[in-house]
């Protein structure tokens, strides 16, 4: 972990030299600017510049935290998010100054941040993925949490709804010291004022202090230790576990001064999307830094920032494309650099999800008896029946959110093939969703396609493009991919809904399908319709994990070597979990493009792949069953509830929690429930099912398998004549039988020794 220097100095000297020439080349001769000359005016330039500083704090909160536990922290934003928050509520609603404001904002974060630390205690041995989510999961927790920062006592009375609007309206510039202070940067009109003067003091400071505190402080040295290698720094005496909350708290306090600032130069709707505008930046610097070296990190990120300031300038309407080019970046940096990260970073235990057990189906043996086959099709049963009679016992807006729940529970669905059985993990699964809405929705609409075929090739077009983003995405290691698949939700979100590149593509009025005698333009039988959906995507994904694909999928996730070893290629396999998982996501999508009737872009926000991730981790992302309970309980919660306390405590607070109790989901809880009752089954009826103890010795399991009295000669099995009576053969049986003859011929020979020799 070298953050402050790194080897070859001339030659990086020479490269630095070079891509300074470059990027002076592209922002002042190459960029058409606004039409009044080529080039980018000195003033956008510094603004880039102060914006990049800022981008680079957390940036380096990132690559701190990533170098200590080798995780990805998504959650970097929305930790300064919380402290921001607090800074403009004191700014906003009480007379405390700008200073105090700021350091109690600070505050916050490095108490958030000391807070994941300690949390992260509990995950020291899990599979470093499983933390990675868990940040996931505390973005919804900070984003949730952070409006009711307004109801603390020392604040007015004002509604909590309204905390983002209230923001929103408020230029902070006029709130800040020095207000009055303003200067201009080169010939342009643009004032600047204490706000950049006070953005580029702190950055530097904060990056000075943070090199001083890695190379010349203890604690440092010993950080940049346990980054090397934690288990040498653990014999040396490092503690582990104060290091992590250490190194937690300057990332808290390093992206509460990123994002408070930034939100004073753009405003402060920073705060409401999580922080998340200055997340993918700083991730995408940090990638280039190879998650290792500080200056290069922050040379990126403003480098990053002055081109983002000089494209807007010259195509104020083509924004979106930067992000598009973002996402190129990211991709390209991390396939260039792909040998030196799978040294360290492409390991089991990190590169896939292998935290969540698949769960095991019910014995054969005991499937097959009548009382476990009649419950197993009650429950069936029972959720088919609630599904077939709800539309008739709520109202037609229930009715509505129950297909958009149905096709929600496609997508989560979609992520069992790819998570849960490949091991792929991806945070771009709505931007598949959005390409199958507007296909699927043109085929019919603009090109006159019967809804019945145009899904299907909806279908088969985005699972064609799943494979294309997948393909390299392959080539990195899994915790980068992650960052790869959210950059593509995002690009999707802001490239594919802006008519200037898609209008062409974007359908308007979408109608409703018919078929023979049957129309779906009534809302019951478009719910209908859409739960016939759920049950053919569910259908076919179980198909899939019996068949040999299915097992091919857990084989690679669970041993690659071992499936490379019988000639099985491995990325052809996950290619082919891309291709499904993108197909059934592009499916719900082009249904739910008729159900809507439309396609608008607020449906399929980065923030929605995310929430369906969550989803399927609550419920168990390895099992069918476990996408269905996770997806059905949190939209329950969503659209059922409007308690804001209520959605916290029983969504991602509930969710953080289970991933420290069960990471495989509610589905696991389940399934130790079942087996429980299953081996009170198999000891009632004198069975041994050696796949229930699984987890136990099998000298511990011949003694636990049968009952610890003998049967009774005059009730159960002896009382039946003789053939009447169904006999198990038993190894299990037989070896203790024998056992017990062994040791009773034993003991009579010890005892006839001891008479002899007494005699």
């Amino acid at each position: 972990m070298n953050f402050l220097a790194t080897p070859g100095r001339t030659r990086n000297a020479i490269f630095g030299a070079a891509g300074l020439i470059g990027f002076l080349f592209v922002t002042q001769v190459l960029l058409p600017g606004d039409g009044g000359g080529r080039g980018t005016p000195a003033a956008l330039l510094y603004r880039g510049l102060v914006l990049g500083l800022l981008s680079s704090l957390t940036a380096a909160g990132i690559m701190l935290v990533y170098r200590t536990l080798r995780i990805i922290n998504f959650a970097q934003g929305a930790i300064g998010a919380a402290g921001a928050g607090l800074t403009f509520s004191f700014m906003l609603f009480t007379k405390v100054p700008f200073p105090a404001a700021f350091a109690l904002g600070l505050a916050l974060s490095a108490l958030v941040g000391f807070t994941f630390g300690l949390l992260t205690l509990r995950f020291a041995r899990a599979p470093r993925l499983v933390l990675t989510v868990f940040t996931i999961v505390a973005v919804q927790l900070i984003i949730t949490a952070t409006p009711f920062a307004r109801n603390l006592p020392f604040f007015p009375d004002v509604e909590v709804v309204g905390f983002f609007g209230e923001l929103a309206q408020i230029d902070f510039r006029d709130r800040l010291p020095l207000a009055g202070v303003s200067y201009h940067v080169g010939s342009s009109s643009v004032p600047f004022g204490f706000a950049e003067i006070l953005a580029i003091e702190i950055s530097v400071v904060c990056l000075l202090a943070l090199g001083a505190f890695l190379r010349y402080t203890r604690t440092g040295v010993a950080t940049r230790a346990l980054a090397e290698n934690a288990e040498r720094a653990s014999l040396m005496g490092i503690s582990s576990g104060l290091l992590s909350c250490v190194v937690w708290s300057i990332a808290g306090v390093l992206s509460g001064v990123g994002v408070t600032l930034v939100g004073t130069l753009t405003g402060p709707t920073v705060v409401s999307d999580g922080g998340f505008d200055v997340l993918l930046p700083a991730l995408a610097a940090a990638v280039i830094a190879r998650m290792r070296i500080l200056p290069v990190a922050v040379a990126a990120a403003v480098a990053l920032a002055v081109l983002r300031e000089a494209w807007a300038f010259s195509f104020s309407d083509d924004l979106a494309l930067f992000d598009v080019g973002l996402l190129l970046i990211v991709a390209a940096g991390l396939l260039i650099q792909r040998r030196q990260l799978q040294r360290s970073e492409q390991r089991s235990d990190i590169s896939s999800w292998s935290g969540a057990a698949e769960p095991r189906p019910i014995p054969a043996v005991l499937r097959s008896l009548g009382g476990i086959r009649v419950a197993r099709w009650t429950l069936i049963g029972m959720g088919l029946f609630g599904a077939l009679v709800y539309p008739y016992t709520v109202s037609t807006g229930a009715v509505v959110l129950g297909g958009v729940i149905a096709i929600n529970t496609i997508v989560v669905v979609s992520l069992v093939v790819l998570t849960g059985w490949a091991g792929q993990v991806s945070l771009g699964q709505f931007g598949f969703v959005a390409i199958g809405a507007v296909v699927g929705g043109s085929l019919t609409a603009e090109v006159g396609i019967p809804f019945w075929f145009a899904v299907p090739i909806a279908t088969l077009v985005v699972a064609a493009i799943a494979m294309v983003v997948g393909l390299p995405a392959l080539r990195v290691p899994g915790l980068f991919l992650l960052v790869v698949t959210f950059g593509f939700a995002i690009a999707v979100e802001r490239v594919l809904f802006e008519p200037r590149y898609f209008g062409w593509l974007l359908p308007g009025a979408v109608e409703r399908p018919t078929l023979l005698i049957l129309d779906f333009d009534d809302e019951r039988s478009m719910y209908y319709l859409c739960v016939a959906a759920l049950v053919l995507a569910v259908v076919v994904v179980a198909s899939i994990r019996r068949s040999r694909l299915g097992r091919i999928l857990v084989g690679v996730r669970d041993n690659e070597p071992n499936i490379l070893a019988f000639g099985i290629p491995a990325v052809r396999t996950k290619l082919f979990a891309f291709a499904i998982s993108g197909g059934l996501a592009g499916f719900a999508g082009a249904i739910f493009a008729h159900q809507q009737r439309g396609v608008s872009g607020g449906s399929f926000g980065a923030e929605a792949s995310i929430a369906v991730f969550i989803q399927a981790v609550f419920g168990g992302v390895s099992s069918v069953g476990g996408a269905l309970l996770g997806s059905g309980y949190f939209n329950l919660l969503k659209y059922f509830t409007s308690s804001p306390l209520v959605i916290i405590l029983f969504g991602p607070l509930t969710t953080m929690v289970l991933l420290l109790v069960a990471p495989g989901g509610v589905i696991s809880l389940l399934i130790r429930v079942r087996d429980g009752v299953l081996k009170i089954v198999a000891q009632r009826r004198q069975l041994v099912v050696p796949s229930l103890y699984t987890d136990l010795d099998p000298d511990v399991l011949a003694q636990r398998a049968w009952l610890l009295a003998p049967p009774l000669s005059s009730g159960g099995l002896a009382a039946l004549p003789p053939d009447s009576r169904y006999i198990l053969p038993s190894k299990v049986h037989d070896q203790m039988a024998e056992a017990e003859q062994m040791a009773e011929a034993e003991q009579m020979a010890a005892a006839a020794e001891q008479m002899a020799a007494a005699e």
